[in-house]
């Protein structure tokens, strides 16, 4: 009876090994959502900051510009901000000229182009496309499929090329299906607005970010966390603009922005001529009028002499800039700004060609990759959307204040 009873117990310990072997084969998958799962809740309520008694929509000292590539940022830049804001005042790392530039196709080989880059790179003063994300991790590789494609071609011997358009056109570009599918896109350009707004690009400082990134991408469903701090953070701007709505961006962060610039530094220059008269009752080397010289209106405190240095282009410091003059400087502006975007536009696809990716081709992509593209994107339309309600309630009441007609009491 006691041997039944060691057989019998015997019998259920294989069976409990079995039932054990069988969740630990089948647990990692569930643990690793669970990990997973913890990993993202915990960085979202550390990044949901409670909520603070200040106005947020208040312009502070520091303006931090956050540019969603593509989206027609750099003309705020060169439009808005350095009309605003003198040359000294950027912080180190402010890009200055970011350009991808397939005529680069030029050069006799890749070893070459790269090389002619890096010497460029260092010689620059401002940061390099290759210093930016995301293009300091696409370009390079773009650069590589160009010219991978290009010596094919030539291999080959032969320029007779088939295509459905300039999306498909394997021989000369990575077709599109082909690069929404790639891993680099997977990792960096999907999702990619709601990543960077949220802090979690594969550029993130935070050594969580990369985790917590992998998580959302390996796990759609926790894709929420990250849209909802991403949203939080649209909501805590001092300002959100729209590309399609360009127009009208321009205006609103000319009344909302650049108003509060050019009042910041009103009481800037009032304080300064405030010093300079108390230096100039201490017998001070400068002078009233020199102060009201517009020499001296056009330069800005060098904080690493502490000297007054002369400064280019320092349209912030001229004491008559107002909303409308930065409106008009603006128009002056892009318009210049776009002519050289054509012609660079032009010029470099004549490197490519015959791919011209323009509106009509656009309009020739399948349907199916457009859907593709929607799903892979998921987070990045949500956000969009909540970035048009946004925009839509602050251009209202900025327009409402604008226009708004006091009454009498």
């Amino acid at each position: 009876m006691r041997l039944m009873d060691h057989t019998l117990q015997f019998s259920l310990l294989l069976t409990l090994l079995g039932f054990a072997s069988i969740l630990a084969n089948a647990s990692p998958m569930k643990n690793n959502f669970g990990h997973c799962e913890r990993v993202v809740k915990k960085w979202a309520v550390s990044s949901l900051d409670p909520e603070v008694n200040e106005d947020k929509h208040t312009l502070r000292d520091l303006l931090f510009f956050l540019h969603v590539p593509r989206t027609g940022g750099r003309t705020y830049f060169h439009c808005f901000l350095r009309k605003l804001y003198s040359k000294s005042l950027e912080c180190p790392r402010s890009y200055d000229k970011l350009r991808f530039d397939p005529r680069f196709l030029v050069h006799p080989n890749l070893t070459s182009a790269t090389q002619m880059a890096e010497r460029l790179r260092s010689k620059m003063r401002g940061v390099s496309t290759l210093d930016i994300w995301p293009w300091k991790y696409l370009v390079p590789w773009m650069r590589e499929d160009l010219f991978a494609r290009r010596d094919a071609r030539r291999r080959r011997g032969s320029d007779d090329m088939q295509s459905n358009g300039a999306y498909d056109m394997e021989e000369i570009v990575m077709p599109l299906h082909e690069y929404i599918n790639s891993p680099i896109a997977l990792d960096i350009v999907h999702n990619g607005a709601t990543f960077q707004v949220a802090g979690l690009t594969n550029n993130s400082y935070l050594e969580e970010s990369h985790e917590v990134r992998h998580c959302v991408q390996k796990y759609e469903i926790l894709g929420e966390h990250v849209l909802q701090v991403a949203k939080k953070r649209l909501d805590d701007m001092l300002y959100v603009g729209l590309t399609e709505e360009h127009r009208e961006s321009a205006t609103m962060f000319a009344n909302v922005v650049g108003a509060q610039v050019i009042s910041q530094w009103g009481a800037l220059n009032m304080s300064m001529e405030s010093v300079a008269n108390n230096k100039s009752e201490q017998s001070s080397s400068f002078s009233i009028s020199e102060l009201e010289n517009d020499d001296h209106q056009n330069s800005s405190i060098d904080h690493n002499s502490g000297q007054v240095t002369s400064t280019e282009n320092d349209e912030a410091t001229k004491q008559n800039m107002t909303v409308d003059r930065l409106m008009e400087a603006y128009e002056v502006c892009i318009s210049s700004l776009r002519k050289e975007q054509a012609h660079r536009r032009t010029a470099s696809l004549k490197r490519i060609s015959p791919a011209n990716f323009s509106k009509e081709g656009r309009l020739q992509v399948p349907g199916v990759i457009l859907e593709q593209i929607r799903s892979l994107n998921r987070l990045d339309l949500e956000l969009y959307k909540y970035a048009q309600d946004i925009f839509e309630k602050r251009h209202k009441h900025s327009m409402e204040k604008l226009f708004a007609i006091p009454t009498a009491r």
